[in-house]
């Protein structure tokens, strides 16, 4: 009898202490006060004085911006990185559309010391159009959250003392049982809710919506990168002819060097006989490769890279034109790129020539 009575007091504390969780579960966020979290008043039982608990202010920040934007082509690899810097991390990244049509939605989970930060960045990288950024104060919750689990975790050890005593029937002992799963239960469901809840408050959460501003121009993508080129075509057997050429060219080709069209002219020079030679021309098209070893040519300084061209050539008479090249890009930038090369030429025909053909130039995107 004795047993049973205390299986029963036990079994409805741990009542009170669910009906203490499911309260806990639904109180509101506000925040709470001096005066809610004294303990009795001035008219308590026993005339005691009342105990004020301050509760630490506990914030969940959260808020969305929407920002247009003028040029789109690093908007996004921009924000993701003064989010790393700040501490922070984009959870979630969208990208849609193109040149003319385009938006992006990301999710960011910053400090919350760092919101007004971000969003001063933002809006230095564009307009925004709307924001709403909220500050909950979720501590009485939190405190809450701990009572209730405190109250449940006393529960659950007497329980345990319970069952270590011993005694008990086998009904009673399956009651108990029963009474300790539940409570476990709600320990866990209580500590993931206390753990989601403290994330919330330990990292912002920001939506950004972002899209290009209307009548702006997207970021520029080059169609061609034309040029100009210096040029000298020396011949390894010339005779009487002149050695040395010096002209100039035109040239067409992808940032990527995989295909280019190009016109070098040399003028006439004196041969050594005393008579003029004639005007020479290339017109050459082919391509290059840069060396994975070698950066791919992503360096802004000397990118080396190595080609093959073919194509139609002028000298004396009427040639073809083979070329193995060996060059290297000085100076590389998005818009701009200078580089000089060396082109180990064959030209021929109804006589052929060894020549080289060196060359510096520069081209810019179009």
């Amino acid at each position: 009898m004795r047993n049973l009575v205390i299986v029963t007091f036990v079994m409805a504390y741990a009542a009170c202490g669910g009906a203490a969780y499911s309260k806990a579960a639904q109180a509101p966020s506000a925040p709470s006060t001096p005066s809610a979290n004294a303990s009795g008043g001035a008219g308590g039982a026993g005339g005691a004085p009342p105990i004020a608990t301050q509760i630490p202010e506990q914030l969940v920040i959260e808020g969305s911006l929407a920002i247009e934007v003028n040029e789109i082509g690093d908007v996004v690899p921009a924000i993701r990185a003064h989010v790393e810097q700040l501490g922070g991390r984009v959870i979630n990244e969208s990208v849609i559309g193109a040149e003319l049509s385009w938006s992006a939605q990301l999710k960011l989970r910053i400090p919350p010391d760092k919101v007004d930060a971000i969003v001063g960045f933002l809006g230095k990288r564009g307009e925004i159009v709307s924001k709403n950024i909220t500050a909950t104060d979720v501590s009485k919750q939190l405190f809450d959250q701990e009572l209730t689990l405190k109250n449940l975790r006393a529960t659950l050890d007497r329980l345990t003392q319970l069952m270590a005593q011993g005694g008990l029937k086998i009904e009673d002992v399956l009651r108990v049982e029963q009474e300790m799963t539940r409570i476990r239960g709600q320990i866990e469901q209580l500590e993931g809710d206390q753990r989601f809840l403290k994330d919330r408050v330990a990292l912002a959460t920001l939506d950004v919506s972002m899209s290009r501003r209307a009548g702006a121009v997207s970021f520029a993508v080059a169609k061609a990168y034309p040029g100009v080129r210096a040029t000298a075509l020396v011949l390894f057997d010339p005779g009487t002819r002149a050695r040395t050429r010096f002209g100039g060219g035109l040239v067409v080709h992808t940032f990527l060097r995989t295909m280019s069209l190009e016109l070098d002219l040399f003028q006439k020079e004196l041969n050594t006989d005393g008579t003029a030679s004639h005007a020479a021309a290339l017109v050459t098209l082919g391509g290059a490769i840069y060396s994975d070893f070698l950066g791919y040519g992503q360096r802004r300084t000397l990118n080396p890279y190595l080609g093959l061209r073919i194509g139609y050539g002028y000298l004396d008479d009427h040639r073809f034109v083979a070329q193995g090249e060996a060059g290297v890009e000085l100076w590389k930038t998005r818009n701009v790129m200078v580089d000089a090369n060396l082109r180990m030429t064959g030209l021929i025909g109804k006589d052929t020539d060894l020549a080289l053909v060196a060359g510096v130039g520069a081209v810019i995107a179009f």
